[in-house]
């Protein structure tokens, strides 16, 4: 079953891809495209704030009519910013007067600032609704507006690439604060076109601040459709920005580095009259949350979602990634075809929640997201605009859970594990490899050790002539000499494991044991705690071993460092629920003897505080 798109669309647009997916029905007929300042037309940070406020959450910002902006328009493509408060939370954006749809246009954490674009239907009073889930600050910037329009020769979208048009760390250093960078319009664009849709990543930056932009040969107004937080990693905004014939202009007061990539072009008065590239806009509607169907996106996987719109080529949405893996990105693409060189959005780090809009190409099979890290996946669906969709042509890829691939490198301290075997059958989740030795240092030579009688290899060292490539890491070691100042050894293993190709690295934090380096080793667990996912070390996981193993007698011998065979079970069995944890699979054994075993296993830190201490390991593992 399939809606039509024709002249005026009033007709239900079908989504496909699931029987239980509600119609997606169009709000308003196809519409052509106008370019719009950039204009800021609200901000509640003002005491004018230039939008009505509802309710405590709600605010209602009118968009046709204000300056510049014409009366009878159907859609406006805004840049919505968020300013958080204390609390993490999303903003929705629908039009004026209508039930607020279950979908977000925006997430922001505690205190961040965020900012999203998105093609917003219009309500009957030239207005759009903005809820925010909690107490927080909203900037309204518009770009430009559809009216309504059967056919059209300015304003109609038209597909391009997507296509790197500038990245500015192939030309030199970074950019200065307040820099301006001008990019020409690509060849195949004409030099009336009235906008270019673009995305933009900003990185690199040593400070937080914003991009702005807007046709080149015109002074850039105090708008924005990007931030970055100052950390250096990539964050991306897609948006709509009108152009001159010189092309486009963008201003970063942060500096760094910019990367522009282009998804499209609208039309001017030079081409010809058509029905394609006209914008739909429908209800917003959810198509893909993957974490309530349990399809995530793995690493080097692929999500198609097929879609059955007749007269669609592209789709408009907002994409969301969530719980990412680690730091990666998501490409979105038309289904069957070739994955572009290009990103849709950036993940700075695990776990985190970032949202940025999109215009997809549609194939005959649908969309796909491509996600290089892996993450679960919400998509929203704002519109479409009209035409024909590209041929798919190749099979869809696959999207299997990975097995990591995990080194654990310890001292003495791990040396149990090589002793009592049978730990191992904890491991079955994962392939591994373990390399203990008596006397091992972090960086500098050890001792000779009295079993031995050689000086064994450093934790570094033994990372570095591992045979192989790893995903996973685990170091539990350090308790033979403690390192003042710490951070360069954690450096020096940090670098060694991403050599490997490590996307994780967990590191134990020091039990409680009765060296006389024990304040030295507190002072690194709280380093290690410190430093753990910080943008320069995303992939460092501080296991908290000192409170996961206190109070547990049996585990060790007299020095509270070395293992006894219940330690050996406890720390085989605290190493892959761990790696289970950080790779969204299920744990070795359930937490209690005859339990249910969770499809994603909880951090065994948590899980230990949740249920007042670890789990019955003899009963669980029978030893």
């Amino acid at each position: 079953m399939a809606g039509v798109l024709a002249g005026v669309l009033s007709a239900a647009i079908v989504v496909g891809f699931a029987p239980s997916t509600p119609l997606v029905v169009a709000v308003g007929g196809s519409s052509a495209f106008a370019p719009v300042g950039p204009i800021r037309l609200a901000d509640t940070r003002d005491a004018d704030c230039g939008c009505q406020r509802l309710d405590a959450n709600t605010i209602r910002v009118t968009i046709g009519g204000r300056v510049g902006v014409p009366t009878a328009i159907t859609a406006a493509a805004v840049t919505i910013t968020a300013v958080g408060g204390g609390r993490a939370g999303f903003v929705s954006v629908y039009p004026s007067g209508a039930a607020r749809p279950a979908t977000s246009v925006v997430n922001v954490a505690p205190g961040a600032v965020a900012a999203n674009s998105t093609i917003a239907a219009i309500g009957g009073d030239g207005a759009i609704d903005v809820f925010v889930s909690v107490d927080m600050e909203i900037v309204v910037d518009v770009t430009g507006v559809f009216a309504a329009a059967n056919s059209a020769s300015a304003g109609r979208f038209v597909a391009l690439g997507p296509a790197r048009l500038l990245d500015t760390r192939e030309q030199g250093p970074s950019l200065a604060s307040g820099a301006t960078v001008t990019v020409a319009l690509p060849s195949a664009v004409p030099a009336d076109a009235t906008a270019l849709a673009v995305n933009v990543t900003g990185l690199d930056q040593s400070l937080p601040g914003f991009v702005s932009g807007g046709p080149a040969g015109v002074p850039i107004a105090l708008t924005s459709f990007l931030n970055v937080d100052g950390t250096g990693r990539p964050r991306a905004a897609a948006v709509i920005l009108p152009v001159s014939a010189a092309g486009l202009t963008l201003v970063t007061s942060a500096g760094g580095h910019l990367v522009i990539d282009v998804v499209g072009w609208f039309t001017g008065a030079s081409s010809p009259n058509s029905g394609d590239g006209l914008f739909v806009p429908v209800n917003p509607t959810r198509l893909v949350d993957t974490r309530t169907d349990n399809s995530r996106i793995w690493r080097t996987g692929e999500r198609e979602v097929p879609i059955t719109i007749t007269g669609a080529a592209a789709l408009v949405t907002n994409v969301t990634l969530d719980r990412t893996d680690g730091a990666g990105f998501v490409t979105a693409h038309a289904a069957g075809t070739e994955i572009p060189a290009t990103s849709t959005l950036n993940a700075p780090g695990r776990d985190s929640t970032i949202a940025n809009a999109a215009i997809t190409a549609v194939s005959d099979r649908g969309v796909a997201y491509y996600s290089n890290a892996g993450t679960d996946l919400v998509v929203d669906l704002t519109g479409i605009f009209t035409g024909s969709p590209v041929a798919a042509t190749l099979p869809a890829r696959p999207n299997v859970m990975p097995t990591d691939r995990v080194l654990m490198v310890g001292d003495s301290t791990l040396g149990a594990l090589d002793v009592v075997t049978r730990t191992r059958e904890a491991f079955a989740g994962f392939n591994w490899s373990l390399d203990t030795a008596n006397c091992r240092r972090v960086v500098d030579q050890g001792c000779t050790s009295d079993y031995t009688k050689v000086a064994p290899s450093t934790v570094v060292d033994a990372i570095a002539t591992a045979p192989g490539a790893f995903d996973v890491v685990v170091i539990k070691a350090g308790y033979n000499n403690p390192l003042n100042p710490f951070v360069p050894g954690v450096d020096a293993v940090i670098a060694a494991a991403r050599a490997k190709g490590a996307r994780t690295v967990i590191w134990f934090t020091f039990s409680d044991s009765d060296t006389a380096y024990i304040g030295l080793l507190e002072q690194q667990n709280a380093t290690l705690q410190a430093l753990a996912g910080s943008p320069a070390y995303p992939e460092l996981v501080a296991a908290d071993w000192h409170d996961y193993s206190l109070g547990q007698t049996s585990w060790f011998v007299a020095d509270r460092r070395h293992l006894t065979v219940p330690g050996a079970w406890a720390t085989a069995d605290y190493i892959a629920r761990h790696v289970a944890h950080l790779g969204r699979r299920p744990c070795p054994k359930p937490w209690a003897p005859g339990g249910a075993l969770e499809l994603v296993c909880p951090n065994p830190d948590d899980a230990a505080v949740a249920a007042g201490g670890p789990p019955d390991l003899r009963r669980l593992y029978g030893f």
